[in-house]
């Protein structure tokens, strides 16, 4: 059974992403992370170049964006209300 994956969490923090998955995987709730291992290691430190995204299934959407509401808030991401809006609106439209 295929079934579609929406995003509820972007982010370039490394430390957000990792305490999302733990959330997730406490909760049992299955998950992908979307451009992960896009970084590089340069002269010794590691960047990341672009979103890092947690995907989960349609059904687990909303409990998900429930558990991760405060890490988006606190996410390094520039402060824009409207992301926000597109990911609840991307999961409320699958």
């Amino acid at each position: 059974m295929n079934e579609d994956y929406v995003t509820v969490l972007k982010t370039y923090n490394l430390g957000t992403i990792a305490i999302a998955k733990s959330l997730l995987s406490d909760a049992e709730i299955d998950f992908t992370v979307k451009n992960e291992n896009f970084g590089s290691i340069y002269n010794g430190f590691y960047s990341v170049s672009g979103f890092i995204e947690i995907q989960v299934r349609q059904p687990d959407a909303e409990t998900a964006l429930e558990m991760l509401e405060e890490l988006q808030q606190d996410s390094d991401e520039p402060d824009d209300d409207q992301e926000e809006e597109d990911i609840s609106q991307e999961v409320n439209d699958q």
